[in-house]
């Protein structure tokens, strides 16, 4: 993920060198056609001197300090000892040549009365023009050395608004009642996101009590018809008129009610705990609540003959009973009501065990235990909504839940409680 205080850094560190590119090879350019227009300006009055006050029929030497003329006049039959500076070069030549460690502009014009040959020492301006290389090459590293200045500075000012807004974002607790975060930003945009966002949170909260307090509704208006219909099986059962498969069929329609109601006071459970905020912590023995389930199920399933509990060490635990006797019952009894093997539960540090020998779960059971998947109203089995709200007990508690094998051996399934909630292993 590509950080955005690096890409301004570098874009505006590429904007100065580019310009200070551009600058340097302007000022070569100019510098270089202002150097040959000074020159050639020169050679042209040299010229124009030489032809107004010189006979054009007479050969004509001439050596200065920094300049070399010669003029060969149109059927010179004596042969010129022309300079060392001039040999080798053709008529019509116009360029800068090297000579014994001297730089030279030489120029040869063929006129109709003669060849004209001028040379001139530009050694001293190719040494200040060197000079001036240098020179420029050092305001090239101060204009990028202050460009790479300016892009941190502008990068770190532009981007520690939105790095501060970031942290204010990430530092958000989630809750039922979520503090908002400061507006105080000069800048239009980031006040806009703050804003936004606080509006946001607003909504979410809303959204979240009217879940909730469907929840508890739901839940509170769900217990009297699972109660009614407890009471008429019941009542069937006790007129004694039904046929061995009505009997089944009734003990499929109890299962089916214990399960509901089991899940109707989870939910109540969950929602009164969300509704308050803060986790219930006392004082609880693991073991104790584990065979509190185990005799609660062993009257609706053989616990005694299918269960075995393994304790490798007496836990006590600050928690929240009521919800880890949920927690257990649920997983124990959906071992129970789904496999006809033996069960095996080991309490061991820190960690809950349930190990049954049954088909493993299906590919949806496990994403519901995952938590890769969330139950949608038609999405599942009410097996599936039991998983579901397994989740969300384990997450209450905080207790990460974990299928560590699912096969058709049998699957396990480990609870981890976190240190801070143990309060001695004995």
């Amino acid at each position: 993920m590509r950080s955005i205080s690096r890409r301004i850094h570098r874009a505006i560190l590429l904007v100065s060198m580019a310009c200070v590119a551009v600058m340097v090879v302007m000022v070569l350019e100019v510098n270089e056609d202002l150097e040959r227009t000074m020159l050639q300006v020169e050679f042209e009055q040299e010229l124009d001197f030489i032809l107004a006050n010189r006979d054009q029929s007479e050969l004509f030497v001439w050596e200065g300090f920094n300049q070399q003329l010669v003029f060969v006049p149109q059927g010179q039959a004596t042969p010129v000892q022309m300079p060392e500076v001039f040999k080798g070069l053709p008529f019509g030549f116009s360029d800068e040549i090297t000579r014994n460690g001297k730089t030279y502009l030489v120029n040869i014009s063929v006129l109709p009365k003669g060849v004209v040959y001028i040379a001139k020492d530009i050694t001293h301006f190719e040494n200040r023009e060197f000079l001036f290389s240098i020179a420029l090459g050092v305001m090239t590293l101060l204009i990028i050395g202050l460009g790479l200045w300016m892009a941190t500075l502008s990068s770190r000012r532009i981007v520690n608004p939105l790095r501060q807004l970031s942290e204010q974002i990430s530092e958000v607790p989630v809750g039922a009642q979520m503090p908002r975060i400061p507006v105080n930003y000069t800048d239009s945009e980031l006040y806009s996101i703050a804003e936004t966002f606080n509006r946001f949170l607003g909504e979410l909260e809303s959204y979240v009590r009217r879940e909730q307090s469907l929840l508890s509704l739901a839940s509170h208006e769900l217990r009297t018809p699972v109660a009614v219909m407890s009471g008429a099986l019941d009542i069937l059962e006790m007129r004694g008129q039904l046929k061995p498969n009505d009997l089944a069929t009734v003990a499929r329609m109890r299962n089916a009610c214990t399960e509901m109601r089991s899940n109707v006071e989870v939910l109540l459970k969950l929602s009164r705990n969300q509704a308050d905020g803060s986790p219930v912590r006392e004082a609880i023995s693991l073991t104790t609540l584990v065979e509190e389930v185990l005799d609660d199920l062993n009257n609706l399933f053989k616990v005694r003959a299918r269960v075995r509990l393994n304790i490798m060490d007496t836990i006590m635990l600050r928690s929240d009973s009521v919800l880890v006797k949920m927690l257990l019952r649920n997983l124990v009894q959906n071992a129970l009501q789904h496999t006809q093997k033996e069960i095996d539960i080991t309490l061991g540090k820190g960690i809950i065990q349930i190990q049954d020998r049954g088909t493993g779960f299906t590919a949806e059971q496990k994403a519901i235990l995952g938590r890769e998947m969330q139950v949608v109203p038609g999405s599942t089995s009410l097996n599936g909504l039991g998983l579901y709200i397994v989740t969300l007990m384990s997450e209450r508690l905080q207790w990460p839940l974990q299928v560590t094998r699912s096969d058709s051996n049998g699957s396990v399934i480990q609870l981890s409680i976190p240190a801070d909630q143990i309060l001695r292993n004995r």
